[in-house]
């Protein structure tokens, strides 16, 4: 109620907001914010998004939204803007391996499958959890995160088992035709055995089977 956010995406970002915003902004670091003025209004100028291109998320009341995207249009007007929504942001992000809360990871996997072991510092005296990450480090992870893509145009998607010689592996957590592409790919937990790059396994799409690998 309080908190109105734009994402403005794409390599010409900073060239739209440049006037708009303090000059320091521009040169923001990736996942660096600060405070400032946006088209006269007070902001949270972010360096960050969830497309894997250069980029802004800017956060503002909602009573200046309407200020807001009119100017980000009028700014970015010779430069091609479009307005794009959250299927578009979803190839995107799976493009780049971006993994989404829900479906790539939710609270029944652990940033060690998932990949995301950078995040976890077990050298850290104590952590919620950090008891069961460090003994699932010293066994070995039963089952990882991984990119497919499909032999075909058919998408794997989110629930679909994934299997090799019908034995189970796992199950699709995202899916998508990837338009940069021009094949249909996803993100799958399979079993370890599994997870080598170019390791050839199918997904089951209802009575029929899509190849991937």
């Amino acid at each position: 109620d309080e908190t109105a956010l734009l994402a403005l995406q794409g390599p010409r970002a900073a060239d739209v907001l440049r006037g708009h915003v303090p000059d320091a902004a521009l040169e923001l670091g990736y996942y660096r914010f600060e405070p400032g003025r946006l088209f006269g209004v007070d902001a949270l100028l972010s360096r960050t998004g969830y497309t894997g291109e250069d980029g802004f998320e800017l956060y503002f009341h909602p009573r200046h939204a309407a200020l807001v995207w009119e100017g980000l249009f009028a700014a970015g007007a010779p430069h091609g803007i479009t307005p794009i929504g959250l299927g578009a942001r979803d190839t995107l992000r799976l493009e780049m391996a971006y993994m989404l809360y829900g479906n790539d990871i939710d609270d029944t996997t652990n940033p060690l499958e998932a990949g995301l072991g950078w995040t976890v510092k077990l050298g850290k005296p104590d952590f919620t959890g950090k008891a069961a990450l460090g003994a699932q480090k010293e066994r070995g992870r039963a089952r990882r995160l991984v990119g497919l893509e499909a032999g075909g145009r058919r998408v794997p998607r989110h629930g679909m088992a994934v299997e090799r010689a019908v034995a189970a592996l796992g199950h699709v957590t995202s899916g998508t035709f990837g338009p940069s592409l021009e094949k249909a790919i996803a993100m799958a937990y399979v079993t370890s055995d599994a997870a080598a790059v170019g390791t050839e396994v199918e997904v089951i799409a209802g009575a029929s089977r899509i190849a991937t690998r």
